[in-house]
């Protein structure tokens, strides 16, 4: 039998269960039983549980015949622990290292009822606070009664901060209501009736302050619910006489409760349910109060009172004196200011939203390519009514050859502005100026430009060169315009929703870039092969350096010359340098024979793929999609782990890559004249990969995103031409946030 049961409720926290499970796992041993109940998320949070549950033994998975809520799921976790002591831990929080190491000793050296330990709020920018009244959990270190320490009463009311002596629990009929704050039934009652309190001076869980899916920041009927969590706790205290010494300082309680939900105004209840969230808590309140109460001589005494009399205009009165001045100063003025600022640069009426009109733009508007040109080219077959104008900075226009057949406006000129206000959709691969102020009734799409590999949006915060200065809180305000965000995988999904945290919908269709390799053009590989000059004997590398944070210039990093000896006399070396570079001098002084042959001017890469036979890559999400052709591979990682080290990646590549791997020249040279990329085990390799990154790849995913995005239809999901995908095991879970 498990001394410590943690019991983890789940429900759609798909980008952060991972991160939860992993923290309890990697520091269970056989005196802890992990309980996960698994309330019927309707994202891949299942999945996932069950991906990490099959490696250990002491974890078991509880799923009920219907969907509980967060109390009942705790309480059947209960019911299917077997520990002397049960302690909860919310699905998107996590354990800090050390933490059920603690949490044990002190439940082993104490037997006390209850274990009481802190907490920390880690925010999305990697801050981590501890609770502002932690220092109460240092003051005692045998265990005590509340009335020792009654002050533990104002911690924040959450239960996961706590282990409970599973016999206390059941003696003591103390169980999780149904519905939202169904806490507040639950933590008071433990902590009054508790005849010892062991206190933990340590942060333990890291309770995460999410951007998206907490009720606590919803404004919504469901905040109403407190007043019956209220009632309930209230009516508890009413009738136990071992509550009795307590009834005064609980009603206290509750009434703050009620008055903070009110404070936060439109952020927690919209102004239709304000009146009637105040009469009926001034019901409950009123019918609980206890004889005699003692209202605080001060300004909240004054509000509970106010309350509890159904006095609504008096509490609103006095609500708005207190926060006059203070909104004056923080709220009313700035936005004063932004509404000036508005104001001076925008016309009085806005014209009209054009429909048909669509705003394409990539690489922060360098000529078409990628998923937005998929799009784009699709909207002449699927939605023919769209006309599709895209974004080009100055440079670009400048090196145009002619008459582009794709309409196009410049940035910064006065078209491009009228553009922002009359489109009705925008498509995009990386993100819109901050300054783009999106109207009622557009629609944005985010089509990202890869699979990640390396680390992306918000996970970037800890490695200072790769963000080069990005600022954090306008890239949030950025994401807050998405409806929509393309994934080609579940791996990416689980990314994605964490990387980018909004509201928007992640569309699981595949990228629209890849349809061609799907489906490729009659003679496309052999045209472009002509094209270069590359005969259909030749064997045709495809060589894709990535981009290296921090660096300015090309670097080939490799030795051509070695690489086609390694391959024989009829090879051919494609050289693609990043983008981001300003040139490929370095590649071009080694075209002189023909069989070096710089692409990295072609627009458009897939071509390419299809042209080429095997592809030499590093980091690149060029990967990824190449695998969709089933050719092979062969990782080149010579600096592996100082890429690892300052950029942050997913996963390790060279433990699941999709080939062969070399770190050095030697290696590599290895790899390719011995035709290790062609062995049993490269093709295996292979095989894993694509089932893992090439999901949602199957050829339509231009015609189903334009069908929903564009047309408000609902297409037929993606069915993956490979195999089912098979778990990674190396993840990194050290992100911030």
């Amino acid at each position: 039998m498990a001394y410590l049961t943690i019991v983890i409720p789940v429900y759609n926290v798909a980008e952060y269960v991972r991160q939860c499970i992993t923290s309890v796992v990697s520091q269970a041993d056989d005196a802890v039983e992990v309980v996960i109940v698994e309330d019927h998320s309707t994202d891949r949070s299942y999945e996932i549980v069950q991906e990490l549950v099959g490696k250990h033994d002491n974890v078991k998975v509880v799923r009920p015949e219907r969907n509980f809520g967060l109390g009942e799921a705790r309480n059947l976790g209960v019911a299917h622990s077997t520990g002397t002591y049960v302690a909860f831990l919310d699905s998107d929080d996590y354990f800090a290292p050390g933490a059920i190491r603690s949490i044990l000793d002190r439940c082993r050296s104490t037997e006390a009822d209850v274990i009481f330990y802190d907490y920390a709020r880690l925010y999305w920018n990697n801050r981590k606070v501890r609770n502002k009244m932690g220092y109460l959990l240092g003051l005692h270190h045998d265990p005590i009664r509340l009335q020792d320490c009654p002050d533990l009463l104002k911690i924040l009311n959450i239960a996961h901060n706590k282990a409970y002596k599973r016999s206390f629990l059941n003696e003591n009929h103390l169980t999780f209501p149904a519905g939202y704050y169904e806490d507040v039934p639950f933590t008071y009652p433990v902590l009054c009736l508790a005849d010892s309190i062991a206190l933990l001076d340590r942060v333990c869980v890291m309770y995460r302050q999410r951007v998206k899916g907490s009720i606590l920041r919803t404004a919504d009927a469901r905040h109403m619910q407190i007043i019956d969590q209220v009632d309930l706790l209230l009516e508890r205290f009413d009738h136990d006489e071992r509550l009795e010494p307590w009834r005064d300082e609980i009603w206290d309680r509750s009434a703050n409760h009620c008055v903070a939900v009110l404070a936060k105004g439109p952020e927690r209840l919209p102004a239709e349910l304000r009146k009637e969230f105040f009469d009926r808590a001034s019901a409950v309140l009123a019918r609980h109060l206890p004889t005699q109460h003692q209202f605080q001589l001060n300004s909240q005494g004054l509000k509970y009172r106010f309350l509890v009399q159904g006095d609504y205009r008096s509490f609103q009165t006095l609500k708005l004196a207190n926060s006059y001045r203070v909104k004056i100063r923080n709220k009313y003025k700035p936005k004063i200011q932004r509404a000036l600022k508005q104001a001076r640069s925008s016309p009085l009426v806005l014209p009209a939203i054009d429909e048909n009109l669509a705003v394409f733009t990539t690489m922060w508007g360098r000529e078409p390519r990628g998923n937005p040109l998929a799009i784009a080219e699709g909207l002449k077959e699927w939605a023919p009514k769209v006309r599709a104008v895209w974004l080009l900075k100055q440079l670009e226009v400048d090196e145009l050859d002619g008459i582009p057949d794709y309409e196009f406006v410049t940035m910064g000129s006065d078209d491009h502005k009228q553009l922002m206000k009359t489109a009705k959709f925008f498509v995009n691969d990386v993100n819109f100026p901050n300054s783009l102020l999106k109207r009622e009734g557009q629609v944005h799409l985010q089509t990202q430009h890869g699979t990640p590999l390396k680390f992306m949006g918000m996970d970037m915060q800890a490695y200072p060169i790769a963000a080069n200065h990005m600022n954090f809180w306008n890239l949030l305000g950025r994401i807050k315009f998405w409806d929509f965000d393309l994934s080609s995988n579940r791996y990416s999904t689980e990314i994605l929703a964490r990387a980018f945290p909004g509201n928007h919908e992640i569309l699981e269709f595949g990228y629209p870039r890849n349809d061609v390799l799907v489906n490729p053009p009659r003679g496309m590989a052999s045209d472009v092969r002509n094209r270069l000059g590359v005969s259909d004997e030749s064997f045709c590398v495809l060589y894709t350096p990535t981009y290296r944070d921090g660096y300015t210039e090309f670097d080939l990093d490799l030795d051509p010359e070695a690489v086609l000896e390694a391959l024989g006399e009829n090879a051919t070396l494609l050289i693609r340098g990043h983008h981001s570079y300003r040139d490929t001098s370095s590649a071009e002084r080694l075209t002189e024979e023909g069989r070096v042959i710089d692409v990295t001017d072609w627009p458009e890469v897939a071509p390419l793929y299809l042209a080429s036979d095997l592809l030499i890559c590093d980091y690149s999400s060029t990967m990824f999609d190449f695998a969709i052709l089933g050719r092979p591979i062969v990782i080149y990682a010579p600096d592996w782990k100082r890429y690892r080290t300052t950029r942050g990646t997913y996963f390790d590549i060279l433990a699941e890559p999709p080939g062969a791997t070399a770190q050095s020249m030697e290696q590599l040279v290895g790899v390719l004249s011995d035709r290790e990329f062609d062995s049993d085990e490269s093709q295996e390799l292979l095989r894993v990969f694509r089932g893992r990154f090439c999901e949602f790849d199957d050829g339509d995913a231009t015609e189903r995103v334009i069908k929903r995005v564009f047309l408000g239809e609902s297409p037929e999901p993606p069915v993956s031409r490979f195999d089912e995908p098979r778990a990674l095991s190396t993840w990194n879970l050290t992100r911030p946030g």
